[in-house]
């Protein structure tokens, strides 16, 4: 009995396994380096879109102030955090409905492709975050022609 071939190149499976362990171990570094004692409330709404020359992320933080948010790069993600305090002003009333979410907001976006993190820009206006970064041509992964010689 023969047998069958797949259609995966040699390796592929292994490739994959390990590409989406290293996925894994990142994510489960970074939780730890960046736990904290409070609980994250809210998780932020995101848009993301590019251009040929920039990537563009919008990050929804409605009724947090401007010096309560904090933006940082650890590797290839942004990570956006923020605190978003509680406004009541009279606390003999009896809420009937509360839908609004008070507390830490915290949100971890990976960059689809490489970007140039030294010439990000963030700008919050209007309960939006817009961070703008430019991209990078990434060489790494482009595959290069090898000439093969003969010896005799």
């Amino acid at each position: 009995m023969a047998k069958q071939s797949s259609n995966r190149p040699p390796g592929s499976s292994a490739a994959e396994t390990e590409g989406m362990l290293k996925f894994f171990v990142e994510r489960i570094e970074h939780m730890l380096q960046n736990s904290e004692s409070e609980p994250i409330n809210q998780i932020p709404n995101v848009d993301m879109y590019s251009s040929p020359s920039r990537l563009t992320i919008e990050v929804e933080m409605p009724g947090v102030r401007r010096e309560d948010i904090d933006v940082a790069i650890y590797r290839n993600t942004l990570i956006v955090k923020g605190l978003k305090y509680e406004c009541f002003e009279d606390n003999k009333v009896n809420y009937v409905c509360m839908e609004r979410t008070f507390g830490r907001i915290y949100r971890a976006i990976e960059f689809p492709f490489p970007v140039d993190t030294v010439r990000i820009k963030a700008v919050y206006k209007d309960g939006i975050l817009h961070v703008t970064m430019p991209r990078v041509e990434d060489k790494r992964g482009l595959p290069k022609s090898v000439p093969v010689e003969t010896k005799d």
